[in-house]
């Protein structure tokens, strides 16, 4: 009942602040605000891990952020009762599941070892790999056009890395691994789509993060001090409205209309490093960032376009 009754009072919050924000901006604004929101709140969200970081392990952190989101959106998630089991896709769930654990574990560890805005560079490639992902699980056919985008993508990627210069650690790596998993997750969720609600998703989805997050944490766990704790609680309040501000971003726009925003990232974590970290991002890192998003955006564009010549295409046939 109390549950139920914070689910209806997060409800009731998220609800005013659209009836705010729709009343006074329009539709597309919102959009980029959301998005741009979400970019600045991920920052902060790094900057909580990367101090973190000094004195707990990172699979640690990644336990605590999940059992603290979880805390944060099961009211919401539960405010009608809970879901029923789903017995024929619990395979897709367990593979999204488990791909999630290995995107988030790379991205933490990461954080906390490699410059924060080189790692949001390499971040941008999750597009690039989401793409061969789905050609290779769903089939899809990729022309000449997204393949030369995919290749731009990856000399960005060699930009920021500059193999034979630098040395390759395995922060870098971690980044990498992190996005190619992501791509999983991606595809995983297009599948889900199809028969399950948002809703579904992210509630499945968090409960089989908590245990294997857990599993994962109980081989270096040290006992948190108070301090450390609310920083944990911040950390999973803050991804779990990082995560709200995104889904609305994307509800409201199409993805290629929003994408662009999403490279506000890499400016807020420049910033993040720099006057938390003392970090100074070299112009390299810049450079191929812009180059990978670039490549990600035009994929996003690309992707979206045919999207809406598949559905044209079969309103015409019904």
């Amino acid at each position: 009942m109390v549950k139920r009754g914070m689910g209806a009072l997060a409800c009731r919050m998220f609800s005013l602040i659209e009836h705010g924000l729709r009343a006074s901006i329009p539709t597309p604004w919102r959009a980029a605000l959301y998005m741009v929101g979400a970019c600045l709140v991920w920052s902060f969200l790094a900057w909580v891990v990367r101090d973190l970081g000094r004195d707990l392990h990172a699979f640690e952190i990644v336990f605590f952020r999940n059992l603290f989101g979880f805390a944060a959106i099961a009211p919401f998630l539960f405010r009608h009762g809970i879901p029923a089991f789903p017995r024929r896709e619990i395979g897709i769930y367990l593979i999204r599941g488990a791909f999630g654990l290995v995107a988030m574990l790379g991205w933490f560890y990461a954080i906390t070892v490699v410059p924060l805005a080189e790692a949001t560079a390499l971040s941008f490639t999750a597009p690039i790999f989401a793409t061969v992902t789905a050609i290779v699980l769903l089939g899809e056919v990729v022309r000449v056009r997204r393949w030369t985008a995919m290749l731009v993508g990856f000399a960005g990627a060699m930009i920021v890395l500059r193999p034979g210069e630098l040395a390759i650690g395995i922060g870098e790596i971690a980044v990498l691994v992190s996005s190619a998993a992501i791509s999983v997750v991606m595809v995983m969720v297009k599948i889900l789509a199809r028969t399950e609600t948002s809703d579904r998703i992210v509630a499945f989805h968090t409960l089989i993060l908590l245990p294997l997050s857990l599993l994962a944490a109980v081989f270096v766990w040290t006992w948190p001090t108070w301090p450390q704790l609310g920083l944990c609680v911040a950390l999973g309040a803050a991804a779990s409205l990082a995560n709200w501000l995104t889904v609305r971003a994307f509800t409201l726009s199409d993805t290629a209309a929003i994408m662009p925003y999403d490279f506000t990232r890499l400016p807020f974590m420049a910033l993040v490093g720099y006057f938390a970290f003392a970090e100074v991002p070299d112009v390299w890192t810049w450079i191929g960032g812009a180059v990978i998003f670039a490549s990600s955006l035009y994929i996003a564009r690309r992707e979206a376009q045919l999207a809406r010549a598949r559905s044209a295409a079969g309103d015409r046939e019904s």
